[in-house]
């Protein structure tokens, strides 16, 4: 199956989400995103909702990748009502965090043909037991919470290099973590 041309939402749209809208765009897919505080967005995204969209853009994606963090407004985010709102036969990518997820409801969804299929670099729980159901699913792909593994030392350093030249500036530093947003 081509990927060209389909439609991928975006669900958070930090630095995973905007990663994974990025290697969308470049297979000349649709890419539309959502965003906690603005419309504001890569110029590959072609368009970006607020998270009172999510429902009516879940109805138009293909792909859905999750991308969010953790909050008490994320958790438990994807429900039974959030995959009922989606497209028929679209596939959930899940790069954010387990608990965004109620787990019962997507092999629900997964069981129903509602969501076609589903790739796990998270889960709640994680490590998810050895006798889930969501092993046994052939349209499930489950890896092992990698998908963040950077190994790209080198841009690591150059961050880490940056934010110290910032910081003796006393400049905005890179990738600050809000304690009250929780990310």
């Amino acid at each position: 199956m081509s990927v060209a041309g389909k439609a991928m939402l975006v669900i958070g749209s930090g630095g995973s989400g905007t990663g994974a809208a990025r290697r969308a765009a470049a297979l000349d897919m649709r890419v539309i995103g959502t965003r906690r505080s603005s419309r504001e967005g890569p110029d590959f995204v072609q368009y970006v909702g607020l998270s009172g969209e999510l429902f009516e853009l879940a109805a138009k994606a293909d792909f859905i990748v999750n991308a969010l963090p953790l909050t008490p407004e994320t958790t438990g985010l994807l429900d039974a009502d959030f995959f009922s709102a989606a497209k028929h036969g679209a596939f959930l990518i899940n790069v954010g965090r387990g608990p965004t997820v109620v787990t019962d409801d997507l092999v629900a969804a997964l069981n129903t043909g509602q969501i076609a299929g589903a790739a796990l670099d998270v889960t709640d729980p994680e490590p998810l037991p050895t006798d889930h159901p969501l092993w046994q699913m052939g349209n499930v792909i489950i890896t092992p919470h990698v998908s963040s593994r950077d190994s790209n030392r080198a841009r690591h350093m150059m961050l880490l290099k940056e934010n110290l030249r910032r910081f003796a500036a006393g400049d905005a530093l890179l990738n600050v973590v809000d304690p009250e947003l929780g990310y």
